[in-house]
């Protein structure tokens, strides 16, 4: 009898399996490890929330080729420009959280945006965001015209505060990261009275500067190089950590006892919810990607530096980002339209 009622429990059991219907009752694990051996079983959308020919476009088409070389099936970017980036950050923000879908995000959407656009955000960048990877920073260059009388930047802070509220710097627009980037500048400087001149992106700033509208402003290192090696501008020095290999003679602000960084990044992230597995997968796939010899010197040339963190990096850099941006933009007075 006992014999029996084995094989009859152990063939309902067969059953259930045979109809899937054990789905349903296997452990969370179990199912989730399913979804990361059989993920990407179907093209990726990359959402790039600016527009065509900048750096983040330029990116995620590099990393959208070579990605889908490695896994197999293709990575579509959707360019979904708008409002400073936020409109294609907030679609992604609200999309399936399959892991079909996912956005270069920017130290602009998502470390200076929560403070410039206020309650008009449509989302929380800690909540409403599963983060892949901090996958690329581009370093950051001031540089003054040359007919600005200083040779270096203890010199130019000496002439600044000798001449409060006569120099003026160009940005790409206000609150924007080559507005605030100087904002950064001015405050660890002490305090440096200029005035502010936003033009309506950053090739019009630019050329402010290339034409002596403006005594100052800043770029990408890729941006500013090619005018610095012509003689038209003086880099000032460098916003960032450390040197850059393009401008190894140009020293950063914190070696001239001016301690401040205003590196940009790039990153990927996907709306919430994310299953840890498939993120996972996601993390490995694009590292594994950006650090193809082949890949990293396309970025060079771009001037990007591949990162390419685990995902607890990418959380790290966005909670002392929100900080740090958020800051320069109230000290700016900047306010979104």
């Amino acid at each position: 009898m006992v014999h029996t009622r084995r094989r009859h429990t152990l063939g309902i059991i067969a059953a259930l399996f045979a109809s899937g219907a054990a789905s349903s009752v296997l452990p969370a694990a179990a199912q989730t490890t399913g979804q990361a051996t059989s993920f990407p079983s179907r093209p990726i959308r990359l959402i790039v929330p600016h527009a065509p020919g900048g750096n983040s476009d330029t990116f995620g088409r590099i990393l959208a080729q070579k990605l889908g070389d490695r896994i197999g099936q293709q990575v579509v970017v959707e360019n979904r420009p708008g409002a400073g980036g936020t409109l294609g950050s907030a679609m992604v923000s609200k999309s399936p959280p399959d892991g079909y879908t996912l956005v270069v995000a920017d130290n602009g959407t998502h470390a200076i945006a929560p403070t410039l656009y206020g309650a008009k955000l449509s989302y929380d960048v800690f909540k409403d965001f599963t983060p892949i990877t901090l996958a690329a920073t581009f370093p950051t260059v001031i540089m003054i015209h040359p007919s600005v009388l200083a040779q270096n930047v203890k010199e130019f802070v000496a002439l600044a505060k000798s001449q409060p509220g006569k120099l003026t710097y160009s940005s790409a627009g206000t609150g924007n990261g080559s507005h605030l980037t100087v904002e950064l500048f001015r405050a660890a400087a002490g305090g440096l009275d200029m005035v502010h001149v936003p033009y309506k992106g950053g090739a019009p700033a630019v050329q402010a500067l290339l034409a002596g509208e403006v005594q100052l402003s800043s770029v990408s290192v890729n941006t500013a190089l090619p005018h610095i090696q012509a003689g038209k501008v003086r880099a000032l020095g460098m916003a960032s950590m450390k040197r850059s290999p393009a401008l190894p003679d140009v020293p950063t602000f914190a070696e001239n006892g001016i301690p401040f960084e205003a590196d940009s990044w790039l990153a990927i992230m996907g709306p919430p919810g994310i299953p840890a597995d498939v993120a996972t997968k996601l993390n490995q796939e694009i590292a594994a990607t950006l650090s193809q010899p082949e890949t990293q010197e396309r970025l060079a040339k771009i001037g990007l530096v591949v990162v390419a963190s685990p995902q607890s990096g990418l959380t790290d850099v966005l909670k002392r980002d929100v900080a740090k941006w958020g800051k320069a933009v109230k000290d700016s007075g900047a306010v979104a339209d």
